[in-house]
């Protein structure tokens, strides 16, 4: 398991031939790691990854998989939504740290990249799921809804993220 700094990622992001991120959570405890990301955050927001590199295919979003980093959050094991968008986070929301870690991450990746922390290179697994007829608007049996919403802010998920990500990336 690495452990990794955002040095280390925006040097891994700019080897790698990845074309776009998406952010999930894991839908578990604080501290749950899975090989289905290759970056975990904490609860603490310490980073942590099974993979040396970026390029490994993993499958975390449908039908997207193929040049996409997929970004874990440790949270959420027992959150829900209904389908007018009210969320219970449960016992695990996102935390604080988890996501300003998150908007760093995606930051250094973009800077690593090249590009800006954009629709076009950023975004959640509940707006690809949107796209993709999986959303919390459809009768999907395998709704995805991660990062819709974050509970220390009022507004869309990814837009906050975005904006977040922008904010950190000259400070990284």
């Amino acid at each position: 398991m690495h452990n990794y700094t955002l040095n280390d990622i925006q040097y891994l992001a700019s080897v790698s031939d990845c074309e776009r991120i998406t952010a999930h959570w894991e839908a578990s405890g604080y501290n749950a790691t899975s090989p289905n990301y290759h970056l975990n955050i904490l609860g603490d927001g310490t980073i942590k990854s099974y993979y040396d590199n970026f390029d490994v295919k993993l499958a975390h979003t449908y039908m997207r998989n193929t040049g996409n980093i997929g970004i874990g959050l440790s949270c959420c094991a027992d959150a829900c939504i209904t389908k007018e968008g009210d969320v219970d986070w449960g016992n695990y929301p996102p935390t604080d740290a988890q996501i300003e870690t998150l908007a760093q991450v995606i930051a250094a990746i973009c800077k690593g990249k090249g590009w800006q922390p954009d629709v076009d290179h950023v975004r959640t697994h509940a707006e690809w799921a949107d796209i993709d007829g999986y959303g919390i608007n459809d009768d999907d049996p395998d709704m995805r809804w991660d990062l819709i919403k974050i509970p220390q802010e009022d507004g869309e998920g990814g837009d906050i993220i975005r904006g977040k990500a922008a904010f950190y990336m000259d400070k990284i």
